[in-house]
Formats: structure tokens, sequence, C-alpha cells
């Protein structure tokens, strides 16, 4: 089967979590990271997140074909977001940016809990549409990118640069994945109102990858204010109607424009919804040969049941690896979501993202 090289690109971050270590069955001690107080770590495991660090990577060990593309600032933390790509035997461009910093995240994960993060902000959202260059699309079939909400630039006036860059990558007949994030609500980009900017920039974008929290924040925000008022401190996945608002918000989105949306939706797995067929002849050059079983799907896949959870972060990333990389393999739409699933479940049972996952074809 011909090779199908990937661009993936967007958000870098340098990740460290240090590993908590709850005997199974214990609650979490009342005086965990009280003031004052020291709680103890095993270990402090140290990675590459965001959409390059967890999906570029991932796909990396899947075995497909990538190049990455991210900014570093000219700092300690840049430094060594390039030392641990270099690890890695994969064609990449880190882009200095003089002055900026790099992305960091310190992530509290406890066992069974989603991650508490404490995010440094860096050179890694600051993209615009010139970063990626014809150069750097040469041979590229699946353009994949990712966490533009925490991208300034790109966002401002109603997202005019995103859409300039999503243009130039469609022009090239390249075919187009998105995946988003959820930005904080206290900040500008937490106020930015994206139902027009989703308007203008998905008939460029073949599969939107969103979280179904996501979903709900770009087309209801008001409604998703509410939500999280209510839900506090706990997840808000637990007092809605998750099916039910995740075939809602799929169907409005594909109305919006592109081909194939998924949304990750938790501990509810996730929610598959395509188009009829005659959306799919501008889909570009990732397309299976053989569409059948894509055309105008709804499939729910539930979580893989693992022993027990290490840590949830970025699971929702590595998800998207395994849809990629089995939808480039040509499988069909059930197959593709249950490789997401597997992934997943893969990546929730290690501390990082990426070491338990192997080839394809061995998934």
């Amino acid at each position: 089967m011909e090779s199908k090289k990937i661009l993936v690109a967007g958000s870098i971050v340098l990740d460290i979590i240090p590993e908590v270590y709850i005997p199974k069955g214990q609650p979490i001690p009342e005086i965990f990271l009280s003031e004052g107080k020291t709680t103890e770590c095993s270990y402090t495991h140290i990675y590459l997140g965001g959409e390059v660090g967890n999906t570029g990577l991932g796909l990396k060990k899947l075995g497909c074909d990538v190049r990455l593309v991210s900014k570093i600032g000219d700092d300690s933390v840049g430094e060594i977001v390039r030392e641990i790509l270099n690890r890695y035997d994969t064609d990449y461009t880190l882009i200095e940016m003089m002055g900026e910093q790099s992305s960091a995240s310190v992530a509290i994960a406890l066992p069974g809990k989603d991650k508490m993060t404490l995010h440094s902000r860096g050179a890694s959202q600051l993209f615009k549409a010139a970063d990626i260059t014809d150069e750097m699309l040469e041979g590229v079939k699946l353009f994949h990118f990712g966490y533009p909400p925490s991208m300034k630039y790109l966002v401002e006036n109603e997202g005019e640069e995103l859409e300039d860059l999503l243009k130039n990558v469609k022009s090239k007949g390249i075919t187009i994945s998105l995946d988003m994030s959820l930005p904080d609500l206290k900040t500008f980009l937490g106020h930015v109102n994206w139902r027009p900017i989703l308007q203008r920039i998905l008939p460029y974008v073949d599969l939107f990858l969103p979280s179904l929290e996501e979903s709900i924040f770009f087309l209801h925000r008001e409604d998703y204010v509410e939500m999280v008022r209510k839900a506090g401190a706990n997840n808000l996945l637990d007092y809605i109607d998750v099916r039910g608002m995740a075939e809602k918000l799929a169907d409005e989105l594909l109305e919006m424009g592109g081909t194939i949306v998924m949304l990750k939706c938790g501990h509810e797995g996730m929610y598959l919804r395509t188009a009829e067929k005659e959306r799919w002849g501008n889909m570009g050059k990732a397309a299976p040969n053989s569409l059948n079983g894509w055309y105008d799907r709804k499939i729910w896949q539930k979580p893989v049941k693992v022993k027990r959870i290490l840590s949830r972060t970025g699971a929702g990333d590595i998800a998207i690896a395994g849809f990629l990389s089995s939808f480039l393999h040509e499988d069909n739409a059930k197959t593709a979501l249950g490789i997401a699933a597997w992934a997943a479940s893969i990546c929730i049972q290690s501390y990082d993202t990426i070491s338990g996952l192997c080839p394809l074809n061995e998934l």
C-alpha cells in the first residue's frame, strides 16, 4: 500500500507529570497538595504533549510517515523539546522564536481521575498562516492541525488567518484534519465567538475531531457556561445527556461543512458522524480508495475497559492518532473508530501518552 505522508502541525508542549502513588481502593488523602505540606511522588515523567507531541509522535509509533512542525522559544524548555524530538527517527521542523518562551505544562494525574493542569502559554500558540510553507507541504497527503482555539493570531478577525492557512493547504488537494482545544474562559480566547469561525473554516476541513465539551462551548457558549456552573469541579459530562447532545451537535457541525465529524465523549466513548456520498468528492489526497463503509454513518464506540487507569492525559489526541492511522490504512469507519478506542485505552494505562503504542498491524 502506498505510504501517505502526514504533516502534523500546531501546539507542542513539554509535559511534566509527577506520579502520585495511591494504593488501589484507598481514598485520596485530604491533605493532598495542602498549603505547607509535602506530597511525595514516586516518579516524575517528562515527555512531549500538545498536538505534535501526542498525535504526531503517536502516528509515528503507529507506523505512519510523519512530518512534524511546531514553534519553540529561545529558552531551556525549547532545548529540552528539541532533545526529546531527536530521540525519534522522524522529520521535524521547530521554528524558534527569539524572545519568546516555549509551551510547558505541569499536570497532576491522580489514578482514575482526569488531569489537573498548570499551563504556561508559549511560542507554539503563536502560529500564523505563513508558518506552514509550500515547501513543508511537498508530498503531503494529510494535513493535521491542532489546538487553534489556543492561538490568538489564528482566531482574530473571526478566524481570517486560520481560514487563510486552511485554504492554502486545501488548494493543493491535501486532506485536512483539525483537532480543537478548550480555552480558559477567563482569557481573551475564552470569549471568542466560535460559531462564525466554524462556519468560515469547516468547508475546508475534511475530518473535524473535537471533544463533545469543546463542541458545546463552540456552538452554545451560554449553555456551556451554565453547565460548567452546575457541574462545579466535577466532570461536566456527568451532568448532561451525552449521547443526545453528541448526535445533535455532530449533525450541526456536519451541516457547516466537512465530511467526517468525530466527537470524543470521555467515559462515554466516541461518536462518529459522516456525510452522505455526494459530499465525499473533495476529500483530497488521503481519501480511501474504497469509500464503502464510510458514507452517512452514525456510530457509537464504547471505551475499551482497562484494569487500571494511570492517567487520562492525552487520551483524546492518541485516539485521533489511532483513527487517522486506520483511516489512511483504508479501513472502514467502524474499524477506524475501534482502533481509536483501543489506542486511547493503551494511553490511559501509562503516565505518558505514547510509550505503550505499537505499529498499527500489531494493534
